[in-house]
């Protein structure tokens, strides 16, 4: 049976430091963090721009979603549910379908929001995560996933306002789409910048 090490003490050898999952201290004493175990705590907290864009986008999330739940008794037994990428209604169904999709764009908004409290599980990719640059990469990504749920709030209000007759699916989509891969383009560019 093979040794069971606690200690969270950096090693010298990495396969040691992945099979343990503390970090590893290189032959000149910096720390490499190999795995999510290995990782330090967040010692960062968002700047207000931040917790109230994750905030602002939680509470219009959610206040959207009822709002539409509540109007499903009023819309037409059949509303367009599918959009082609010109614009077209592809599809219509129950509006009771909304309640679904709102299901699933509210667990996917809360979920992204639940992330940023847990940068450690983070994936930071091919880059090296060290002693020196950890809280950046934390708070980067962090700041990513606080973007992402705001996007993810205007694609749920531009779909939703679609369905619901209020707007064109085209072009809102295309800018919240827009929103979405520029803000993670954004970032994920930035983590490789950092150090």
């Amino acid at each position: 049976m093979g040794k069971t090490s606690t200690s969270t003490e950096p090693v010298s050898s990495y396969a040691e430091a992945m099979r343990e999952g503390v970090p590893f201290r290189h032959p000149d004493g910096a720390l490499e963090y190999p795995t999510m175990r290995s990782r330090p705590q967040a010692e960062f907290t968002l700047g207000p721009m931040y917790r109230l864009l994750l905030t602002g986008s939680l509470v219009v999330a959610a206040c959207y979603s009822l709002w539409m739940l509540a109007r499903i008794p009023s819309m037409p037994e059949q509303v367009p549910m599918h959009f082609a990428s010109d614009g077209s209604f592809n599809r219509y169904g129950s509006p009771w379908e909304m309640a679904g999709l709102a299901a699933v764009m509210s667990v996917m908004i809360a979920g992204c929001a639940v992330l940023t409290r847990y940068p450690r599980v983070f994936n930071f990719g091919a880059t090296r995560v060290t002693g020196r640059n950890i809280q950046a990469h934390y708070k980067n990504g962090v700041q990513m996933m606080v973007w992402l749920v705001l996007s993810l709030t205007v694609l749920q209000i531009v779909m939703f306002g679609a369905i619901a007759g209020d707007w064109s699916m085209t072009p809102a989509v295309w800018f919240a789409m827009a929103l979405i891969l520029g803000s993670m383009g954004f970032f994920i560019v930035r983590m490789l910048r950092i150090r």
